[in-house]
């Protein structure tokens, strides 16, 4: 029965899977700025991969878009960067 709730809240958007897994936000914050090594490494494309999988698991988490906003800015994409950077506010 738990299950069924989880999925559900899932589902409706009231919880998130990096809740549902019980990861924190120190945790995921973490992940986060391993995120940003890769970007500031020159590690685009698995930054990239690294923060589309954290984006799935906590869309409402700002320093992952945050990261986003800057991967794109150093890729010289303003437009996909000011994007990203909308979301990180909204999500702040």
């Amino acid at each position: 029965m738990k299950r069924k709730v989880a999925t559900k809240n899932l589902l409706d958007g009231e919880t998130t899977i990096r809740e549902l897994k019980g990861i924190s936000e120190d945790e995921m914050l973490t992940a986060v700025g391993a995120g940003q090594r890769l970007i500031e490494a020159g590690e685009y494309k698995a930054a990239t991969e690294v923060l589309a999988g954290l984006a799935l698991y906590d869309p409402f988490c700002p320093a992952v878009w945050r990261s986003l906003e800057d991967l794109f800015r150093r890729n010289r994409q303003p437009q996909q960067a000011n994007f990203f950077a909308d979301l990180a506010r909204a999500m702040a």
